[in-house]
């Protein structure tokens, strides 16, 4: 089983793409501000869009892992990031979520170039829309929506007992098939 990174430009839908496949495979959810690299699971699934910069390197030190990219809409990302302000503390140049997506995706692209096809798997965001985790409504997410200290976003999402924790894991989620993906990780 190897170690499943899920990445992608931020707002791709990394979060949910990493809870789903962490749950349908029966693995260990973890978030990318959650771990260090030499206390990871090795059968873990890794939310991680900010980690999208050193694929290249974790290919080499996690020789076994797999990644995940995540393949959305580009108007929906920048829909997502106008929403909640994303880098808007520092950024205002209404051109930048614009440059930002492409030249994530042209970096996407490269990688795919540079890693053996079977280190890779592009997921579309849009196929995930019929599982019972996916949230249709994010009117009220924030920008970690998952913490059990941030009053919005999806319950269905939380576990407020151990949030801090790589060992968090959905509970009490009815269990779905998920074939596509799995037999995108899985072979």
């Amino acid at each position: 089983m190897p170690l499943i990174f899920v990445t992608g430009p931020q707002r791709s839908g990394t979060t949910i793409a990493a809870r789903i496949l962490s749950h349908d495979l029966n693995r260990p959810y973890i978030d990318e501000s959650e771990y260090t690299p030499h206390d990871i699971p090795r059968n873990a699934v890794i939310q991680a869009p900010f980690i999208l910069k050193s694929v290249l390197e974790l290919s080499y030190v996690f020789p076994e892992s797999h990644f995940v990219f995540m393949d959305r809409d580009k108007e929906e990302i920048i829909q997502s990031m106008e929403r909640i302000e994303w880098y808007k503390d520092y950024i205002d140049d209404p051109q930048f979520y614009n440059d930002y997506v492409d030249h994530t995706y042209k970096y996407l692209e490269l990688l795919c170039h540079t890693l053996d096809e079977d280190r890779w798997s592009i997921l579309p965001y849009a196929s995930l829309s019929n599982h019972p985790l996916f949230v249709t409504n994010r009117d009220d997410f924030t920008v970690r929506q998952w913490q059990k200290d941030k009053p919005k976003g999806p319950k269905l999402w939380r576990n407020d007992n151990s949030t801090g924790s790589y060992k968090v894991r959905l509970q009490d989620i009815p269990s779905s098939a998920m074939a596509t993906i799995r037999s995108t990780i899985t072979n």
